[in-house]
This record gives C-alpha cells, sequence and structure tokens, in this order.
C-alpha cells in the first residue's frame, strides 16, 4: 500500500507546519540559534529549508510504514492527539535549556515512551521512531558542524546538539508513521485507494 499524492501533501504540510511552530519556540528561547544560512530565505525564524526538510521526512516515516505492516483504524482525533503530543515534547526542549541536559534527555524519554505505547504499533512503530532518532540528530550533526546554527552551550552535549534529540525524534517518526496509517486509512477509517 502506499500513500496517495494528496496524503503525502498532508502529511508534508503537517510536518513543516508543526516543526516551525516547534522551531521558533527554539529560537525564541535561545535554545537554537541560526548562523550561516547561505541568504536563504526565513520563514518565521527559520531557513526554508527546514520546514522542508521536516516535511519531507514526515512524508517519507509515513510512507515508510506502510510498508512495514497493514495500517489500523483511527480517525481524526487520534492524529490530531498524536500530531500535538510530538509538539508538545518538541516545544518542552526549548524551556528545559536551564535543566540538565541528563535530566531534560530522560523526562523527554518517559514522553517518548508514553507517545509510543499510545500511538505505536509495536515493531512498525520502534522501527520508524529508531530511523528518525538516529537520522535526525545525524542531520542536524552535520549541520552544526556546517555552522548553519548552533545549541546554547548548556544543551550541546551531544555532538553539538541537544541530546534529548534523540527521544523527541523517536517520537516524531512514531507519530509520522501513524499519521501515514491513518491517512492511508482514509476519513472513514476504510483502506483509501492508491493513486
Amino acid at each position: 500500500m502506499r500513500l496517495t499524492g494528496k496524503s503525502l501533501l498532508i502529511l508534508f504540510a503537517v510536518g513543516a507546519g508543526f516543526g516551525l511552530i516547534g522551531d521558533h519556540a527554539a529560537v525564541h528561547s535561545g535554545a537554537t540559534r541560526y548562523l550561516d544560512t547561505g541568504g536563504v530565505p526565513f520563514i518565521l525564524d527559520s531557513p526554508i529549508f527546514f520546514p522542508v526538510m521536516v516535511g519531507l521526512a514526515t512524508a517519507s516515516i509515513g510512507e515508510l510504514r506502510l510498508h512495514l505492516a497493514p495500517p489500523r483504524p483511527g480517525d481524526f482525533w487520534e492524529g490530531l492527539a498524536a500530531a500535538a503530543s510530538v509538539l508538545g515534547i518538541y516545544l518542552l526542549t526549548s524551556i528545559l535549556t536551564d535543566e540538565s541536559t541528563s535530566t531534560a534527555t530522560a523526562f523527554i524519554a518517559c514522553l517518548a515512551a508514553l507517545v509510543l505505547v499510545r500511538f505505536g504499533d509495536g515493531r512498525p512503530a520502534m522501527i520508524c521512531g529508531a530511523i528518525a532518532a538516529v537520522l535526525g540528530p545525524v542531520v542536524e550533526m552535520i549541520e552544526h558542524s556546517a555552522g548553519i546554527f548552533e545549541y546554547t552551550d548548556n544543551v550541546d552535549d551531544l555532538f553539538g546538539v541537544g541530546p534529548w534529540l534523540v527521544p523527541l525524534y523517536f517520537a516524531f517518526g512514531v507519530v509520522a508513521a501513524r499519521l501515514g496509517e491513518l491517512l492511508a486509512r482514509g476519513p472513514s477509517g476504510r483502506r483509501a485507494s492508491a493513486a
């Protein structure tokens, strides 16, 4: 099963939009600061490539999930709760900048576990979460090394980025996977036809 073009566009828009909200909070709290973006335009406080990358990651994980197992039924409200949960965790990282990274990381890992239990479906969700938990922080480490942005000194313990990115991206992967399932099922809960 594959997602339709419309479903992929919805996933992209949700990821890009929620990513912009989270990044706005990170920049305004001082947790993140952009340095050299090569003159690319900004949307809110983010260089345009940021929402594009988050949107593409969301759509990619949603599509990947459908190749791992058949989608489960669900509804719009579950999708809203899933998206709100990962956005809430993202926003939380912007207010934990004065805490020790070990405490903040453990707290966010606990929240990611709750996201997995509530919205995940075992192995497929864990695979999607694990892929996001590895690739997301690695991409941010590369961007940090390239001088595109930096985290504040008290939250850059993982090769220049926040160690809580690992559980945050894990939760993101679980939620993107669930959203992919819900969009594949369509608004009535039945499987939507592929484009």
